[in-house]
């Protein structure tokens, strides 16, 4: 653990240099209708994930990507296969792991492509698996793609223990080895739904069993061997994204969540909206850099 921390130190001391746009750290809500939950009969549901660049968010739903500058203003908008997961950026471009289940296919995982200043398709990669597909994230030129829980999954409490990942290139999506499995120790649904990287470890997000009992929901991984380094509570999110900028050794990300969503054919009863929040990574304790509370109806109102 010194090791780790040793080396967060590092990290973030290396990426204060860049000019990363966060307005103070604060909360911040999309504007009023950049996030489209009905187009037509279409439900878009919530925030399935989320990453950042110098001067944008990237926010991945069921069925599109909603791009944002710092302070939530809407910049770009686009629809996407279904059904959604995790997404990533990395040298200009999006990654977004997603479970194709529409169609007459059969349902497979797959990978795709976007230019982050269009929103072009560039790429798909189609992968034939049948367990679902959520987190992703892209270190040193390749994507780490979480593709679920098998093995030891527990139908009757939908948790498992067993989560698997698979390496590709992130030029060519070309797969590199196997698909494999990791036990990061506690029970979670879903497998990864979030991963992010700050440039040596993997970081990946779960649903836990029990939310009420505060297990650790954010697991830290060696990317070579992927075995188990470190364990966080973060706020409940369906976003996680590291940002260059911590200072005295800390680490920082990004989460985020989405109020106001409903079930699908169930219109809001009031506008959904993205809440990106932070959250300080320092001596292996997590704070919260921001709040949630009367402070977000001024930030919505700005």
């Amino acid at each position: 653990m010194k090791g780790f921390l040793a080396l967060a130190c590092v990290l973030s001391a290396a990426t204060q240099a860049f000019a990363w746009k966060v307005p103070n750290w604060t909360t911040i809500v999309t504007e009023p209708g950049a996030i489209q939950e009905w187009i037509g009969d279409t439900w878009c549901g919530h925030v399935q994930g989320m990453c950042v660049s110098s001067n944008a968010i990237y926010f991945s739903f069921h069925d599109q990507i909603v791009k944002t500058d710092w302070y939530g203003r809407l910049l770009k908008r686009r629809q996407t296969a279904v059904h959604g997961g995790d997404i990533c950026f990395w040298n200009g471009r999006l990654y977004t792991g997603v479970w194709l289940t529409g169609g007459k296919e059969k349902p497979c995982a797959a990978i795709c492509m976007y230019d982050a200043e269009t929103l072009e398709l560039l790429k798909t990669r189609k992968i034939p698996w049948n367990d679902g597909a959520d987190g992703i994230t892209c270190l040193d030129g390749v994507i780490y793609f979480a593709m679920g829980v098998t093995g030891e999954y527990d139908q009757a409490r939908k948790c498992g223990r067993l989560n698997w990942y698979c390496r590709f290139a992130a030029e060519t999506l070309e797969q590199i080895g196997q698909p494999f499995s990791e036990d990061h120790g506690d029970d979670s649904g879903c497998g990864a739904q979030n991963m992010t990287t700050d440039g040596r470890y993997i970081y990946a997000s779960h649903y836990t069993a029990d939310e009420a009992a505060k297990t650790p929901n954010v697991v830290v991984h060696d990317k070579d061997t992927f075995k188990v380094v470190a364990k966080y509570r973060f706020g409940h999110n369906n976003g996680l994204e590291f940002v260059p900028g911590g200072k005295d050794g800390a680490l920082r990300f990004a989460w985020c969540w989405t109020p106001n969503w409903t079930k699908r054919r169930l219109k809001p009863p009031l506008p959904v909206h993205g809440i990106v929040q932070f959250v300080e990574l320092k001596d292996g304790k997590v704070e919260d850099l921001t709040s949630y509370g009367f402070g977000y109806r001024k930030v919505l109102e700005r």
